[in-house]
């Protein structure tokens, strides 16, 4: 059992499910550890970790929020990990480790650092996934189209997966498995005001729907980067039925494939690809930019949604 194990990542969220993962695994391995749990700015020393157990089971110390560690409680902590005892566990949490270089090199050399990421934007796999583990977190089965529809929903926001999906759960809690059906049931009162509906009228190609749909899912509170997940859901989903992809392979029903050919057969060839592109430098946008994140959305959404030969000037005239 090693005796340091750093968690460092961005999303905090990511980052709990980690640590409840790492936690089963060493509670596994000892039955008799003794977990406990400090967020860093309610401690001001370093919780004893050099004596075993009372009852000769190892002690694990969780320190959430090691990021911010400072004074007698990050010099203790410095020292510590010089010579980290082999009968405990130190479990270090981080939202980064750029404060805590010296922290974050003497823990991997003692121990084992675990880097924490959502999966790429691009990965539907591992998006899949990631609400398919929060399904089963809650002992619960969906199926692939739940699993689409949370992702049509929620984008790429690990938070809000999570929150839909208990939702979600609560509210069919008699069904056996879980579908597309149940998750509109509950997360319908997005409806127009989703990136789903924006994502739709860019599909249609429609700037003034989307525009429209924007300023309702703004106005709602929906957050941007959720917004623009869903719309480069759908625009990877046109991409895939483009290209040929069956209902099953594109995980879609057949009825939604069909609708999906028509949408895509309105894009001008390499136009799809480019909106691809375009999705993804938006994120970039949205995540680097000092501009506010409306008007990057709202500039993005009419190039997005105006059709156009791939390499013509732009002309935001064009799907008027």
């Amino acid at each position: 059992m090693t005796p340091v194990l750093l968690l460092a990542g961005d999303d905090e969220l990511l980052l709990q499910r980690e640590l409840e993962r790492q936690l089963t695994r060493l509670r596994e391995e000892d039955v008799e550890l003794e977990v406990d749990v400090h967020d860093v700015p309610e401690v001001g020393h370093l919780p004893e970790l050099r004596t075993s157990s009372l009852f000769g089971g190892r002690t694990c110390v969780v320190l959430r929020g090691t990021e911010a560690v400072s004074g007698d409680l990050r010099a203790e902590l410095e020292t510590y990990l010089e010579a980290p005892s082999p009968e405990a566990v130190l479990v270090l949490v981080a939202r980064g480790t750029g404060r805590i270089q010296r922290i974050a090199k003497a823990a991997a050399a003692h121990g084992e650092r675990i880097d924490v990421k959502a999966p790429a934007d691009w990965d539907d796999r591992g998006w899949d996934r990631l609400i398919g583990e929060e399904f089963r977190r809650r002992a619960r089965k969906a199926d692939a189209s739940a699993i689409a529809a949370i992702r049509a929903h929620a984008g790429n926001q690990p938070a809000t997966i999570a929150s839909q999906v208990a939702s979600v759960c609560a509210a069919a809690s008699d069904a056996p498995t879980l579908t597309a059906e149940h998750v509109e049931s509950v997360v319908e009162g997005h409806g127009r005001a989703s990136g789903f509906a924006i994502a739709d009228a860019i599909a249609e190609r429609s700037p003034s729907q989307a525009l429209v749909a924007l300023r309702g899912a703004l106005d709602a509170g929906e957050a941007p980067l959720a917004l623009l997940g869903a719309i480069g859901f759908r625009t990877r989903q046109l991409l895939l039925v483009r290209s040929g992809a069956s209902p099953k392979e594109a995980g879609i029903s057949p009825g939604q494939h069909k609708r999906l050919q028509r949408l895509a057969a309105g894009f001008h060839p390499g136009e799809l690809a480019w909106c691809h592109d375009r999705v993804a430098a938006l994120d970039l946008e949205l995540k680097g930019s000092d501009l506010p994140d409306e008007l990057l959305l709202e500039v993005g959404v009419i190039e997005l949604a105006t059709s156009g030969q791939v390499g013509a000037p732009f002309n935001p005239l064009a799907g008027s």
